[in-house]
């Protein structure tokens, strides 16, 4: 009979952990693996502390080895002037050869106890868990769309080759879409609108984010953190990630911020991976997001792209974003990811029983 045992995660385990996560999540593909130091950053640096995390292990000749694991790293949330802290699902698996051998569902719902205390909701980003998880008072809140706004006439065609190379090897996908990007540059125009652009650095010693979120949280809703803190975390100082910011005010009043990644495998293709205007003016958004294009296009980007859930943004600013921009063709050939949460004991207990959905914006933070 197997044995099995399962205990808190130690800063020992991370070099294991971290290799079976490539094993399951790089398995088959030309991607290359998550290094170990993306792994830490992530459990030891978030703003709102360390990450909760916990292993399964099995005993065998050579001692215990880890077959499973369960984690929640906390993200900051505000509702209005409330501070609130949640856990996002992280990195959770079982490996296939145990998966009937091993009652998992029992082992995350003795992690969630221990968690609830902690924080005031838990959620998750990923396809098929909505299900999963509605034994442990989990609803799903929308599944998430990709939208997208092509820049140049035969961008579906010129991703299409580099996709098809990538099959190959990841280096020659990447290649081809930054020789694409070279060449699709489209000549520079003004928009009446000039985005100031910031590097990593830049951004977060500016005056910008400074104050941004003190004014922005007031109508926000339930919405992650964005001071200058939570943004470096997940992007700025982010192991890997390369991207630019770009920030607009208007002269009268109200602000709004792009941050897009541009790493090695987006290169040809920019991902709005986070995003606020305040107020939440439809007009203002529709100016700003043709500025961002005209901006992209300049640099050779062939599409835009944007994840975001139906029921996540206020209405008027996502008729905007799908008058704007379309569903992407290639999300008909992806499972579909969903986002369910869960209010702990704590977060119902503050008397905050139908609170509005939220949209979750840390997409780098699902790979």
């Amino acid at each position: 009979m197997t044995a099995f045992r399962t205990r808190r995660f130690q800063s020992g385990d991370e070099f294991e952990l971290n290799t079976l996560f490539n094993q399951i999540t790089r398995k088959g593909s030309k991607r290359p693996p998550r290094p170990l130091d993306q792994l830490r950053w992530l459990w030891h640096h978030a703003p709102g502390g360390p990450t909760d995390s916990w292993v399964v292990e099995t005993e065998e000749n050579t001692g215990w080895r880890i077959i499973g694991h369960h984690a929640l790293t906390p993200i900051r949330f505000t509702f209005g002037d409330e501070d609130w802290l949640c856990g996002k699902t992280m990195n959770t698996f079982v490996l296939p050869a145990f998966r009937d051998k091993f009652l998992y569902l029992r082992f995350e719902q003795r992690c969630l106890r221990e968690a609830d205390a902690r924080f005031d909701a838990t959620y998750s980003i990923a396809p098929g868990t909505a299900r999963l998880r509605t034994a442990f008072g989990y609803e799903n809140i929308g599944n998430w769309i990709r939208l997208e706004r092509g820049l140049q006439p035969l961008h579906l065609i010129c991703r299409g080759v580099a996709a098809l190379a990538g099959r190959c090897s990841y280096r020659a996908r990447v290649g081809l879409l930054r020789a694409f990007a070279a060449i699709s540059a489209a000549p520079k125009r003004s928009h009446s609108i000039e985005l100031v652009e910031y590097t990593a650095g830049e951004a977060a010693s500016s005056k910008f984010f400074a104050d941004f979120w003190a004014e922005a949280r007031r109508e926000a809703g339930m919405a992650p953190r964005r001071d200058a803190a939570d943004l470096d975390w997940r992007f700025w100082k982010h192991p890997g990630f390369e991207g630019t910011t770009l920030t607009y005010s208007w002269p009268e009043g109200g602000r709004a911020y792009f941050i897009l990644d541009n790493t090695a495998s987006h290169s040809a293709v920019y991902s709005i991976v986070d995003f606020f205007i305040t107020p939440a003016n439809p007009e203002r958004l529709d100016q700003v997001l043709d500025a961002l294009f005209v901006w992209c296009a300049h640099r050779g980007a062939l599409a835009v792209n944007f994840f975001t859930t139906p029921r996540g943004l206020p209405p008027q600013l996502l008729e905007v974003f799908l008058r704007k921009m379309r569903p992407s063709p290639l999300q008909r050939f992806e499972p579909a990811k969903e986002l369910p949460r869960r209010f702990t004991p704590r977060g119902r207990g503050r008397g905050n029983g139908a609170l509005a959905d939220w949209n979750a914006t840390e997409i780098l933070m699902i790979l």
